[in-house]
């Protein structure tokens, strides 16, 4: 028989911990020691199962935290210290049944919910106002069901699924930052160093369960549409995810780095670097991704690749040989390349979003001038484009998903980092108005796992033509709009 603890005892098994940066940002930081957490498989109830009652649960499942315990400021922290949210309720959840007795309160108290995972929406999304916030941060469940298939919970992070997958010489093509949370990167779309050639995270999602707005357990088994909705449009839209499915690849057992750097940067300099980078990149085979990054006055170019190439170092010569100096590491054992981007502590001041998808070099060299005065004068704007395409491209992917800018071979990113509160303002006002000249020359499309509040048409930015689809599902599945924030699925 299973113990049923106190609160305070409750809160002392957990294991609590908060850490995020973008992609760049991560390079070069210290990896974490962290060892993934895997309790016991929970027994599963049957799919479409609906709440009639109030279901019994223990804090075995779940643990309710309102504003006056102690532990609800443990959980209502944020990474952005930029956003802060008060939600009346936080739900931990260790079980589905948790989360099915979470959103029966919800529910009965007509509470907007948010869902949060990993916690790393860049407007804070996973958390919301004076309504409840479903915390699975706790279930982190992690079973290879297969040689070529793994099951997840959605409170496991990147590092946990890497720590689990790679002694078992296996890989599930996701970001790069090891405290993201599976959840959230998966449901948005997904791509990191693996994307070019086997596809975006949400292309080897199988399957996933959740629980809806009405308390109901859905497989995606039983509904495709579903499923395709979840493959990039899935962010706390339809109901909380309560196990995720994914096809798992052999890993590949080296990674090679090529790190270039560019200081004193000009305006002419940063024309003729672009667009070196963007013809090598179109050159690159799918093993390899390339990053473009431009802080203030220094540039650097990350090329990678896990695939060992003859003539790999002519390919990359164009951009390689304009570089003030290089560092390159080959055959480098692929477990320990990965902690290189684990990423650092926060919480810290941060503005980040998408800055457009590419079709090519063109789409940024008309505001180039413009672009490099913005970033180059104000110390903590960074802008970044990093290599899509390949894999991402692939027709039966497209037709599996709702993610609808595979044609666009190129994402920008752009960021912004302060120390004091009182940067804030001018920060992100230079961020807007890159913002603006972005879409003043014409860039329309957006990746949704990097939304901006103040973009003004997100559902076709973030979704294209498949918007109206997905407010089918959502009048499905959550026809009440229990699951709400700012730039949510809308009835």
């Amino acid at each position: 028989m299973s113990r049923t603890y106190s609160k305070r005892e409750f809160l002392r098994l957990m294991g609590l911990g908060i850490a995020f940066m973008p992609f760049i940002s991560c390079f070069d930081d210290e990896p974490s020691t962290d060892k993934p957490k895997t309790p016991a498989k929970e027994p599963k109830q049957k799919a479409g199962t609906a709440v009639t009652d109030q279901i019994a649960v223990t804090e075995e499942d779940v643990l309710m935290l309102s504003r006056n315990d102690a532990a609800y400021a443990s959980f209502n922290t944020a990474f952005n210290k930029r956003i802060q949210h008060l939600p009346k309720y936080i739900a931990v959840c260790k079980t589905e049944k948790g989360v099915q007795f979470a959103l029966q309160k919800a529910a009965a108290e007509q509470l907007k919910v948010a869902v949060k995972s990993g916690g790393h929406s860049f407007e804070g999304f996973s958390s919301n106002d004076r309504g409840m916030v479903i915390n699975v941060s706790l279930m982190k469940q992690i079973r290879l069901i297969s040689d070529n298939e793994i099951e997840i919970q959605p409170g496991c992070l990147l590092q946990d699924i890497q720590a689990y997958l790679f002694p078992k010489k296996k890989l599930l093509p996701s970001g790069s930052c090891g405290t993201v949370g599976i959840a959230g990167l998966a449901l948005g779309g997904g791509y990191g160093f693996f994307s070019r050639k086997f596809g975006l995270t949400c292309d080897s999602l199988l399957q996933l369960r959740l629980v809806d707005a009405s308390g109901t357990i859905r497989d995606t088994k039983d509904d495709e549409t579903l499923l395709w909705a979840c493959k990039g449009g899935g962010n706390g839209n339809f109901g909380a995810v309560t196990s995720f499915r994914f096809r798992v690849y052999n890993m590949p057992p080296t990674f090679d780095s090529y790190v270039l750097r560019f200081r004193n940067m000009t305006a002419e300099r940063f024309a003729n670097t672009l667009s070196a980078w963007f013809d090598v990149s179109n050159t690159l085979p799918d093993e390899a991704f390339g990053a473009y990054v431009l802080n203030g006055k220094t540039l650097t170019v990350l090329i990678t690749t896990y695939k060992t190439y003859s003539g790999f170092a002519e390919t990359i010569a164009p951009i390689a040989d304009l570089a003030d100096s290089k560092s390159v590491t080959l055959a480098a054992s692929l477990p320990q390349a990965m902690k290189r981007y684990y990423g650092r502590k926060g919480p810290i001041f941060f503005k980040n979003a998408s800055c457009g998808l590419y079709r090519d070099k063109e789409d940024i060299l008309g505001i180039k001038d413009e672009l490099f005065a913005q970033v180059s004068g104000n110390p903590g704007i960074v802008f970044q484009v990093n290599t899509l395409g390949g894999k991402i491209n692939d027709p039966g992917f497209a037709a599996g998903s709702c993610y609808p800018h595979r044609h666009l071979p190129f994402l920008g990113e752009l960021q912004a980092y302060w120390q004091q509160e009182s940067q804030e303002s001018r920060m992100t006002t230079t961020f807007e108005a890159i913002q603006t000249l972005f879409r003043d020359s014409g860039i329309k499309a957006h990746y949704r796992n990097y939304p901006d509040i103040n973009f003004k048409d997100w559902e076709t930015m973030y979704y294209g033509d498949h918007y109206a689809r997905l407010q089918e599902v959502k009048r499905q599945y959550d026809p009440e709009d229990l699951f709400h924030y700012p730039q949510s699925i809308r009835l």
